[in-house]
This record gives structure tokens, sequence and C-alpha cells, in this order.
């Protein structure tokens, strides 16, 4: 049973062939961006937690080494543990260099270069201390001021072993740089389009404060180099929260990494619904209910179109983020899985009550249950969802019969009104007549049937809640 979402393929000759947020016409004019650009430069691709940021570079890398870059992909989260951000990056760098195809590169060469910088850099870290490269790497432009009043402080060979630790870690950085430089041009290829050092840093805003401003500013003083670029993948808010939790909440986050970005592009969302129906596939939801309705000796498709349909729209209307919609699919599984295949799963009753659960607003999700929400109070819920308008106008009408988009909230009071009364026949009687005035297509009459059975029956709220709630048993991380 499939609880947990695999990581995504990326086959090497087709990097974006399970792209299924339509992000793959991105990648052309990022990449000739990449490859026409003059200088170094840092560019942030920005997005939300859980907005497929991470997918998405892992892609565009394939598509960058297939340009002939020097491409290297680094996780700070994942590499947060080392004492400082500049022995993961040049580690990366050593290993990329190993794959990068150099049939006509000097090999000696850029062997020997990559030496030089590992050892640099050996040299550089080890020195971390008040004096010298501390005070290059915190953006201090004019060093003398600063180094008079610690000389001041301190006496006679203490100050003088400073001084040339301070001119020898200086040394060292113009030779971290000169080798990086050396680096940039060893690769280049005749009668070819200029390649460059691309750097892909992801994840910064997830690692330790301390890690991610020290990582931002290695890559200012250090890297600095004609012919490097760096590709950081982040999510401004929560960067500006690390930022604040180690200067002060007083402390300018939103301007400070301006400092270190100097081009920023962020992520289109995806179109509506497409994620959450690629992740039926991923947890063989489709498949799941097949095999129910094989059980059942039932052909009919109507609890797949119905979750679906209708928690799509809903998904889309909250603009539930993509790790948010793997979770919610992922309970979803399961709630499948532990249901007989003789039982009904409720579809529509599943997808409003699973969304409602999950949606931080508890006290909505237990009015429903409760039955102290009326159908327009929760339609004015849904509506003032962020996207409703934008979700609305997309899944009321796959049709494109004019009559589906009204039909699609009279089968949501159905389902909601069945679940939170008890409806006497009068009742129905009146929501038949109702339906008669509508006029409906015949394409509907099977939904006006529909309608009418489950208001004279249950929607089956209270077995829906048990379910969730055996759910909720299992934590998810």
């Amino acid at each position: 049973m499939q609880i947990r979402s695999s990581d995504l393929e990326i086959p090497t000759d087709d990097p974006f062939k399970n792209d299924c947020l339509g992000r793959q016409e991105l990648e052309p004019p990022l990449t000739q961006f990449v490859t026409q650009a003059v200088g170094p430069f840092v560019l942030a691709i920005d997005g939300s937690w859980g907005s497929g940021k991470t997918t998405f570079l892992n892609m565009w890398q394939v598509k960058l080494d297939d340009a002939g870059h020097l491409c290297l992909y680094l996780n700070a989260w994942k590499t947060d543990f080392v004492p400082d951000p500049l022995v993961a990056v040049v580690g990366e760098l050593s290993i990329a260099i190993k794959k990068h195809p150099r049939n006509l590169l000097d090999k000696n060469n850029v062997d020997t270069t990559i030496k030089k910088i590992e050892e640099t850099a050996k040299l550089i870290a080890k020195r971390l201390i008040p004096v010298g490269v501390r005070f290059l790497t915190h953006g201090v432009v004019n060093i003398e001021p600063a180094m008079e009043k610690m000389l001041a402080d301190l006496a006679g060979e203490t100050a003088q072993d400073l001084i040339k630790d301070y001119k020898k870690g200086k040394s060292d950085i113009e030779a971290f740089r000169e080798s990086l430089s050396s680096l940039a041009t060893a690769i280049q290829e005749p009668d070819r389009d200029p390649v460059k050092i691309v750097i892909i840093i992801d994840e910064l805003d997830r690692c330790r404060p301390t890690y991610a401003v020290q990582l931002l500013e290695r890559i200012k003083h250090l890297f600095d180099v004609e012919g490097v670029v760096f590709i950081l993948g982040i999510d401004r808010t929560q960067l500006s929260h690390s930022i604040k939790a180690l200067y002060g909440s007083e402390f300018d986050a939103t301007g400070y990494p301006k400092r270190f970005i100097d081009l920023d592009y962020r992520l289109p969302e995806p179109s509506l619904g497409c994620y959450c129906s690629s992740l039926f596939e991923k947890f063989e939801i489709n498949s799941l209910l097949s095999k129910r309705q094989l059980a059942n000796n039932n052909n009919n498709l109507n609890d797949l179109n119905d979750l679906n349909y209708y928690l799509g729209y809903l998904i889309s209307s909250a603009k539930m983020s993509l790790r948010d919609q793997e979770q919610m699919i992922s309970r979803l599984r399961i709630i499948l899985q532990t249901i007989s295949a003789n039982d009904e799963p409720f579809p529509v009753t599943l997808s409003i009550l699973l969304f409602l659960r999950d949606c931080n607003d508890p006290e909505i999700y237990t009015s429903v249950i409760r039955g102290n929400l009326t159908f327009k109070d929760f339609l004015t819920f849904i509506k003032a969802l962020p996207n409703e308008k934008e979700a609305f106008q997309s899944f009321s009408n796959p049709a494109k019969d004019r009559n589906y988009s009204g039909f699609f909230q009279e089968r949501i009071e159905g389902v909601f009104l069945a679940g939170l009364n008890e409806l006497s026949n009068s009742i129905c009687s009146e929501m038949q007549k109702h339906i008669d005035t509508l006029n409906l297509s015949e394409h509907l009459s099977h939904e006006v049937d529909w309608i009418v059975k489950i208001a004279r029956k249950t929607a089956g709220f209270k077995i829906t809640e048990q379910r969730l709630n055996l759910v909720s048993n299992f934590e998810q991380y």
C-alpha cells in the first residue's frame, strides 16, 4: 500500500517527462538566461513551502547538464551539520567535476585546479576567527576602523599574530577566487556557447539560521567570480524568519537577502487540480477504487470521479501547498484501504470532511459534525477561500454545459443537508420539484436522480467521521 509519495522519477533523456505541474515551459528561457548572462550572479527561485521547487530544480539541473554547464546540487538542509557551508559546496564541486564530460578539456589542468580549490578552502575554513575571514564574510566594506578598534584592545605580540593571520586569510581568499576563475575558464570548449559553474542550493530556508546566513555570505564574498552562477531555491518568507531568529525581530530581514541575491524568479502556481489528479495516480487511488468496483460487480466510475472532482475543487479553492495535498491524499488512501469492498465510501461527503479536517479551522469541522452549521454557512465559508472563484470556474463546468455549474452546488447541498438533517419524504418531494424547474438537459438526468436518492437516505457523515477518527490515530511527518 502506497502511504508516502515516492521521489519522482527524473529520466536523464527526458527530465520533464513526469512533470505534472506544467513547468517544462519555464526551463528553456531560464537555461538560455544562465547561458548568455555575463558576470557572476545569484538567481533565487522563490516559491512557498511545498510548491514543488525541489522537483523543478532537479529537472532543470539535468537540462543545465545537457547544455554543458558544470552543474552541482546541494541540499543545504541535509548538509547543515558541517561546521562551515564552504566545506559542503567545495565537496559537491569536486564530485560534480568528476562527473562532467571533459572530452575536450585539459584533464590534468582541471584536476590540478580542483585540488588547489580544495586546499585553499580548507585553509579558509580553519581561519574562522574574529579577525580575517569573519570580517570579510559579514559584509564590512571598510575593514580598517573595525580592525583598529580590535587592535587597540590588544597588546604587542598578540596583535601582531592577529595581523599576520588576517593577511594570510586575505591571501587565501584571493587564491581561492583565482583557482575558481581558472576552473571556470578550463571547462570552456572551443566553438561552443559559454558554460558556467552552476551551483544549485536548495532548502536554504529550512536549515539552521546561522548556517543559512553563513552560506549566503560565503556565496557573496568567496564565489563572486566571473563564470560562477548560484541558483537558490528559497521561500523568502521562511528565510526572513531565519534571519530574524539570528539578528533579532527588529532587523530588516526582507532587505537583507537583497545584498546577496541579484535576481528573483517567482515560481508560478500550477494549474488548478492538476496536481491532485496526479496524486490519485501516484497513491494508486484510481486502481484501488477500480478493484472495489470489480468486487461489487459495478463498473460505475462515480466514486473515483466524485473524489477527484470535489476534493480537487476544495483543495484548489484553499490554494493548498503541494506538500499538504500529498499528505491529504495519503490519508485518503489509508481511509479507502480500511473500508470493506462492500461498504459505501460516500465520496462527496468524504471529500468535504477530509478537507475540513485539514483546513486549519477545527471549529468548522466540529460544527459540521455536530449538525450546528447550515449549508448556507458552509457555502459562505467555502466562498471565502482565497481561490474559490477560479476553482469554481474550473471545476463547475468541465463538460461545457451551462447548466452544470448550478448543479454542482445543488449536489453538495444535497449531500450536506442529508448528512446534517433527517430529511422527510415531503422535503425530498420539494427538492424534486425545485430540480424539475431547472429544465436540465438529459445529460444530467442521472445526477438529478442521485440528489433525490441521497436526500432520502444518509450522506454517511457519522460513518465518515468514524473513519477519519481512525486515520487520525496515524501520525504523519
